[in-house]
């Protein structure tokens, strides 16, 4: 079993249980991190995560797809890069090495059996992290987020006891309890790990990433 707590969280659950809903729901995933938008903080970000955003930012992103839309490697059909939101830069780390990779990116994955997903991450796009389902004339049907009004107050506490940490750690925080608790149930008491990604799930999510750096690459060209 795997810890990509985003399989878990509220958000997540909330916005494919709502898709479910209804006929030709569309959902986007939008992850979105902290950076300032200057060379020097996304070129000290691309060196420190040198695998690149797929494989590190945008990952669990790739895991809910992997775990709940029928996306492997084998079953994409087609991948869209969004070229107006997109950016691919090429900037000089600390160490002097220069590095290539995404400091924003969205795309849409049909599969072969049917379904159509979106994933949106930005470096720069601030600490909330949210899901929507939209209509087939692109209207936003529904949206949640994280954190939610509920999770503030927690993100306030765990900001003054552990200053200097990531922002993406405190409102994550219940759902990397969440992900403890399913698999300590499960090595325990042989309780089924809901929603908890596998090994198999793990692999599959990064032959995706590995497959799909060259072909959104290629579109942003």
């Amino acid at each position: 079993l795997m810890g990509y707590n985003k399989n878990v969280c509220k958000y997540v659950s909330k916005t494919r249980a709502f898709a479910n809903t209804i006929d030709d729901g569309h959902v986007t995933f939008v992850s979105n991190n902290t950076y300032e938008a200057t060379d020097e903080s996304l070129g000290e970000c691309f060196e420190r995560n040198a695998e690149g955003m797929l494989k590190n930012m945008a990952i669990h992103e790739l895991a809910l797809l992997v775990s709940f839309y029928d996306v492997s490697v084998e079953n994409i059909e087609s991948v869209v890069a969004d070229k107006d939101f997109s950016s691919m830069k090429t900037l000089e780390g600390p160490s002097g090495k220069v590095w290539t990779d995404f400091d924003k990116i969205k795309f849409t994955i049909k599969t072969k059996t049917g379904k159509e997903v979106s994933v949106q991450a930005d470096r720069c796009g601030g600490d909330t992290s949210y899901a929507t389902v939209t209509d087939s004339a692109g209207k936003e049907l529904f949206r949640h987020s994280m954190p939610d009004e509920e999770d503030k107050a927690n993100v306030s506490v765990l900001e003054a006891k552990y200053p200097g940490a990531m922002p993406y750690f405190f409102s994550q925080d219940p759902d990397y309890i969440t992900v403890k608790d399913r698999v300590a149930a499960n090595c325990a008491l042989g309780h089924e790990a809901e929603g908890i990604a596998t090994l198999d799930i793990a692999c599959e999510t990064l032959r995706v990433a590995e497959y799909l750096v060259p072909v959104l690459r290629d579109q942003l060209k």
